[in-house]
């Protein structure tokens, strides 16, 4: 009998491990699963804005090794501590910024640092694998235009900086909610 209880147990535990799918592919995990928790401090308004698209500043190298040209990568903020990253952004299709097209994450902000994660996918052997990549928005750098991300425990590039340029949105691009 405790044996049945314990392996029900376990199933129950590594079922809320597992994430799952939305409509358009995109990996959800639970809240759980991220070491840092969603922003409940009002004063993150200072340094982002919910109704605006933050555009990543590439490199012109960067561009080419990646073949990134015409392609819009960036982020949005979103209320309750949540962030979405969009990849192939295009502002003449109001779908494009949905965030249920984006990669999940979290930020908060805590009077002295502003912390981003997000769980992206990476290949294995067998499958796929979900590794959790932390950020930091450098507040001392940052203004209301223009965000400067530091990225941490990356594989390759760890400690960079990235900078990301406000672009404000039309109100008709704000209709939609994140799905986590």
């Amino acid at each position: 009998m405790v044996k049945r209880i314990l392996i029900i147990g376990l199933i129950v535990i590594a079922y809320g491990c597992i994430p799952t799918k939305n409509d358009y592919n995109m990996f959800r995990h639970k809240p759980a699963r991220f070491s840092i928790k969603p922003n409940h401090n009002k004063n993150f308004i200072k340094y982002v804005a919910t109704s605006a698209f933050y555009a990543m500043m590439l490199t012109k190298s960067h561009i080419k090794k990646y073949n990134l040209e015409n392609v819009l990568i960036g982020v949005k903020f979103y209320d309750k501590g949540r962030i979405a990253h969009f990849r192939g952004i295009d502002f003449n299709s109001l779908e494009s910024l949905d965030p249920k097209k984006a990669i999940m994450g979290y930020y908060n902000y805590d009077n002295k640092t502003f912390s981003i994660e997000k769980i992206y996918s990476g290949p294995a052997l067998i499958g796929s694998t979900h590794k959790l990549s932390l950020s930091e928005i450098i507040l001392e750098k940052s203004s209301k235009d223009t965000l400067f991300i530091r990225n941490f425990n990356r594989s390759v590039g760890s400690g960079n900086i990235t900078k990301y340029i406000r672009m404000d949105l039309p109100k008709e691009f704000l209709i939609y909610k994140p799905d986590w």
